[in-house]
């Protein structure tokens, strides 16, 4: 069960492991990350959060660690990195002019009074709970959830809460540790957006001409396959 809290932003974790995205070394790389995948609808919403305040009904879904007993946002991400940006405690330097001087208007009254926001906090015991929250309100589209999950955080989420087997996203992942066919920006931008399901089926098709026979076997022999450079131009 969880215990609704209010608790500070600066208390606040971005989770590193968002599905959405390749698991991030800080909050800085985890925030640059949703604003490349989908820059307008997180400026939007940071635009919204500055206009209307932080909507009191807006609960932000925590896990607290058994451990460190630190408090990772499970859902609510945008939302809490936005206010970060707002607070001043994450440094973008790219924001928007319209957002900084939005940002400058505020007083000290607005800035406390959305300081705080309300959690539903769960302990580490009850992360399968959690889970199970934050895959119904984005894994099942549109109908089910405020902002559907894509492909590939689907498919991460099957790979790795339900142990499946996902050799595109295994490759894809590799492919983006491995290779210098693009620039961070993109790679940055692919790692929530990339079209996995046509890269699923291609490598099911293609997996012999690069020298194995599965899909699966050409994900996990990934760089070490024959034709390396024609299979990262594919």
């Amino acid at each position: 069960m969880s215990t609704a809290q209010r608790v500070e932003v600066k208390l606040l974790r971005i989770d590193l492991n968002n599905f959405r995205t390749v698991p991030q070394k800080s909050e800085i790389s985890a925030l640059r990350t949703m604003i490349a995948i989908a820059p307008e609808k997180f400026w939007g919403l940071m635009e919204s959060l500055l206009e209307d305040g932080y909507l009191p009904n807006e609960n932000v879904i925590v896990l607290k660690e058994k451990a460190s007993g630190n408090l990772i946002v499970k859902e609510g991400n945008r939302r809490i990195g936005c206010l970060k940006l707002i607070h001043g405690l994450l440094v973008y330097p790219d924001m928007p002019s319209h957002i900084r001087n939005a940002i400058k208007a505020k007083d000290s009254d607005w800035l406390v009074e959305n300081l705080v926001v309300p959690c539903a906090v769960y302990a580490a015991k009850d992360e399968a709970i959690v889970d199970r929250i934050v895959s119904l309100t984005h894994g099942k589209g549109q109908k089910a959830g405020r902002d559907g999950w894509e492909t590939i955080a689907r498919a991460r989420h099957s790979r790795d809460k339900d142990g499946k087997s996902e050799p595109g996203l295994d490759l894809f992942e590799k492919f983006l540790q491995h290779s210098t066919n693009f620039s961070p920006d993109q790679a940055e931008r692919w790692s929530g957006s990339y079209v996995l399901t046509v890269l699923d089926e291609a490598i099911k098709r293609a997996a012999p001409r690069f020298g194995v026979k599965t899909a699966r076997e050409l994900a996990d022999t990934y760089p070490k396959v024959a034709h390396l450079k024609i299979l990262n131009e594919l």
